[in-house]
């Protein structure tokens, strides 16, 4: 029996679009479902007859409406960054070539071992105003095409290191060379030079990204550590710039992650007895073409009957059997940013009155693990209390021993990030703008394996299905 939410608080962040004005959204003919995204009741989607035509034709341009994100934004995230780093008392930030680099600049770079680094620094002038200074340090005779990866207008500097010489020495000059703007804030220095001389002074901290490979720390440590600064692992302050989302990235992660679902519900729509997984596949495929997500072919786990046991078997290849379920765990792209989205059901049920029954079962319990999930939701709650809420409803219904994975994990540009809502992870507690999946599921080997999982925005009072509506039944995904 699913435990009811109509009394959770799920306030959207401000400036959220209004969900009703969106393309392929749900509507569903019995009504409001109570399991919704701002407590108003949102809607299944409808798919229309297609006439002969493509049974994905009314997919197409779902996401349209959908800006990427824009330079100016790309500028705020680095000032944000300098902000955090003054009051943090840092003097920079260095990341190499990833999700993290991409995030504060949208430059795209793939590592080797050549080091390619991205410095931020920030400082205040004598009014308090903070001053970033951005730097990007390149092999030399790679310089023009870094700058071909600059946003339009955008001010970046460029250093750059000859073949045998050392990119660290460089980032240590960049650190070192005073830079216009930078003299402390009026009445910050005491007027008594002797005395000034006597103060001892605070360690400048220079974080470099979490991400950052080993040999690349280790020369930077080299070149930059001495008694009046240290190298460290960017602060966990800094972590959180990633994981609160903008109203802008909640928007595309809204837009991407309804698709999703939308897309699965088409391909559902396909499906008949005697269908092998590859096919199911290949539907995937066609479905996110005509949608206009961005998508890898065979990017969907398609898994029938035992094939679902295992949370990321790789299937067999099985044709499709009354009385298997069919899991579909699926995700694309929109502007960067990823959806994650898994549905279990049913195509026709089996002969055995008892098998089919004992599947429902397993289905409304993880159904109702989501909801007893959604329900702990809340800012300032532990991210391991929304595990241990899912966890502890499949325990009491007796299938503890089979829910074998965490309930869910952070969502963004990267399709596992922070938060990790994992039973351990106590330090962590959840505030406005995370974003993560909440996906409980059971599994038994060799006879069958159900997930469900949906996308989740923590606001200000509760939360936000930004899937939409979760699944109504074992047969209405």
């Amino acid at each position: 029996m699913a435990a009811n939410v109509n009394n959770a608080s799920n306030v959207p962040l401000p400036d959220t679009p209004d969900l009703e004005r969106q393309p392929l959204l749900n509507s569903n003919p019995s009504g409001a479902s109570p399991y919704n995204t701002n407590g108003h009741g949102s809607h299944r989607s409808h798919i229309p007859s297609t006439l002969g035509g493509s049974p994905y034709a009314h997919l197409k341009g779902s996401c349209d409406h959908v800006a990427p994100i824009s330079p100016v934004e790309f500028e705020e995230r680095q000032t944000n960054l300098s902000r955090l780093l003054v009051d943090l008392k840092a003097g920079a930030y260095i990341a190499e070539p990833g999700i993290n680099m991409q995030y504060f600049t949208d430059i795209k770079w793939s590592q080797s071992e050549r080091p390619f680094l991205l410095v931020v620094q920030a400082k205040k002038d004598k009014t308090g105003t903070v001053l970033t200074k951005t730097t990007i340090v390149a092999p030399a005779f790679e310089a023009s095409r870094a700058r071909q990866k600059f946003l339009p207008g955008t001010s970046y500097a460029i250093k750059t290191w000859e073949e045998g010489a050392s990119a660290y020495k460089v980032v240590r000059e960049i650190i070192e060379t005073p830079w216009a703007g930078t003299e402390p804030v009026e009445g910050e220095e005491d007027d008594d030079e002797e005395v000034r001389h006597k103060k001892p002074k605070e360690i400048e901290h220079i974080y470099i990204d979490p991400d950052m490979r080993q040999f690349v720390a280790t020369g930077l440590a080299n070149a930059l550590d001495n008694s009046e600064r240290k190298v460290e692992i960017a602060n966990h302050n800094i972590q959180l710039l990633r994981m609160q989302k903008s109203a802008h990235e909640i928007e595309i992660l809204r837009c991407v992650s309804q698709t999703t679902v939308n897309v699965i519900r088409a391909v559902k729509g396909q499906i008949r007895v005697g269908v092998r997984e590859s096919e199911v596949q290949a539907m995937m495929t066609q479905a996110y073409k005509e949608s206009g997500l961005g998508y890898e072919d065979g990017g969907s786990l398609v898994l029938f009957g035992k094939d679902a046991a295992l949370p990321h078997g790789s299937g067999n290849d099985t044709r499709l059997e009354k009385g298997m379920m069919v899991l579909i765990d699926s995700g694309a792209r929109l502007h960067g940013y990823l959806s994650d989205i898994t549905r279990t059901f049913w195509i026709r049920r089996g002969n055995s009155k008892e098998m089919n029954e004992e599947l429902d079962k397993v289905w409304e319990t993880v159904k109702s693990a989501q909801i007893a999930a959604l329900e702990a939701v809340k800012p300032g709650a532990a991210c391991s209390s929304i595990d241990k809420a899912a966890r502890g409803y499949i325990s009491g219904q007796g299938y503890g021993a089979w829910f074998t994975h965490r309930l869910g994990h952070g969502l963004g540009m990267e399709g596992h990030e922070e938060p990790y809502l994992n039973i351990g992870n106590t330090d962590t507690a959840l505030k406005p703008g995370m974003v993560f999946t909440n996906e409980p599921g059971i599994y038994i080997e060799g006879s069958h394996g159900i997930r469900l999982e949906d996308v989740v925005l923590v606001t200000e009072t509760g939360y936000e299905i930004l899937s939409g509506n979760l699944a109504t039944s074992p047969t209405e995904p």
